[in-house]
């Protein structure tokens, strides 16, 4: 199965932008992006490799294609072709329901090739207030099924605005994570979990990135195997600052041998998938919030529920390699 990450977002939030973005520049990932509006993908020519009417591949192993009307006949074409990618990003259409979306991704044989990993919404602050009922009605359902929501083109408004667009989307949902970006500056770490190549992969676990001047991230590890319950209590005590979280652990289910085990965190949701595999000997974490709002201390605390792990510097950040912290 192929990791599949969904952005959504109405009319002119930015997703466009974003998808170019992510098309240039992938991270470790092979994407398959799937677009409904093909036309309006701008990527440079020196990267493309082969165009055709419904398909563009680049040079970076990368390949763009248009879905129009047919998402499952899309998904369907790109299972085919396994090992030619890591991982499928959809831009939604901007007047499409994410309901609708997740009922294909839960439809055969579509759920039995993918699973989605992340869904996010693109808002365009300086629009969103001035939207028509229906419209406004459709953006914030958007938003209310999406695991991270981005407040896309902050740099347009005032902070009074900003604050009402927040109070807004909060008002239909409380738990509603919001995080401000401008021209869409998502970085692949926040979007993208981990690549199916590492989850596979028994040598290493994820590691701190350069994550942009935007975000910062911490990362620490187990060198010995962990318990399924502390770790869960580990889990509920974090920081709700924290937007993305992802690693791979040795964890004791029961008192057998300790299994391999896939942490993901995207916005509100948190999952550890158990494989049937033994687990690796060193457990590995990162956790990724925006820049200064990384709480270290409030880590260590939920950490005390998951004793023994060693915390390394915050990315970007200089000082001693040796752990910062040990319980």
């Amino acid at each position: 199965m192929l990791p599949a990450t969904i952005i959504s977002g109405f009319l002119g939030a930015g997703k466009t932008t974003l998808i170019n973005r992510l098309l240039h520049n992938p991270g470790d990932d092979r994407l398959a992006v799937l677009v409904n509006d093909f036309g309006s993908v701008n990527i440079d020519q020196d990267l493309i490799k082969v165009e055709t009417q419904n398909r563009i591949e680049l040079s970076n192993g990368c390949v763009c294609c248009s879905i129009q009307d047919d998402l499952a006949a899309g998904l369907v074409s790109l299972s085919r072709f396994p090992d030619k990618f890591t991982r499928v990003a959809l831009e939604c259409s901007g007047v499409s329901h994410p309901a609708g979306i997740l009922k294909i991704f839960d439809s055969d044989p579509i759920r039995e090739l993918f699973y989605v990993d992340g869904l996010f919404c693109l808002i365009d602050t300086s629009n969103l207030l001035d939207l028509d009922f229906r419209s406004t009605e459709l953006a914030i359902d958007q938003a209310a099924m999406s695991d991270l929501v981005f407040l896309n083109k902050t740099d347009l408004v005032s902070e009074a605005v900003r604050i009402e667009v927040r109070q807004t989307l909060q008002a239909a949902q409380q738990s509603m994570k919001l995080s401000e970006v401008v021209r869409a500056e998502i970085p692949t770490a926040i979007l993208f979990g981990l690549a199916e190549k590492t989850r596979r992969s028994r040598q290493r676990a994820a590691t701190e990135g350069n994550h942009s001047d935007l975000y910062e991230s911490a990362s620490f590890f187990w060198d010995s195997p962990v318990d399924a319950g502390a770790f869960k209590r580990f889990c509920d005590e974090l920081p709700s600052q924290i937007l993305r979280g992802k690693g791979v652990l040795g964890l004791m289910v029961n008192r057998g041998r300790p299994l391999r085990a896939i942490f993901q965190l995207v916005g509100r949701r948190s999952t550890v998938e158990v494989e049937t595999a033994d687990g690796p000997e060193i457990s590995r974490i990162v956790l990724i919030a925006r820049r200064g709002k990384l709480d270290r201390s409030a880590i260590a605390k939920a950490l005390k529920f998951c004793p023994g792990a060693r915390i390394q510097p915050i990315a970007r950040r200089r000082g001693p390699k040796r752990p910062l912290i040990s319980h």
